[in-house]
């Protein structure tokens, strides 16, 4: 599920950015890095959140062991 979230983003800002590349304008290769480098930020924003739930999720059901205090 979270892996179609990812995709569906990914293709979201790749159709945003194809519709500003054709309306019309001439795109400066500023303009392109810009509008490349949100869509790396944004999929790495998303891979950090499912990253971290993954963890969470696992040191959820797989605690630590608990420290043994004494002799």
């Amino acid at each position: 599920m979270i892996q179609a979230v990812i995709v569906a983003v990914a293709v979201v800002s790749l159709v945003f950015f194809w519709r500003k590349c054709h309306r019309g304008g001439a795109i400066t290769g500023i303009e392109a890095f810009r509008a490349k480098m949100k869509i790396i930020f944004l999929a790495l924003a998303v891979c950090s959140l499912c990253t971290k739930a993954i963890v969470h999720t696992y040191r959820h059901f797989n605690p630590p062991a608990a420290p043994v205090i004494g002799p």
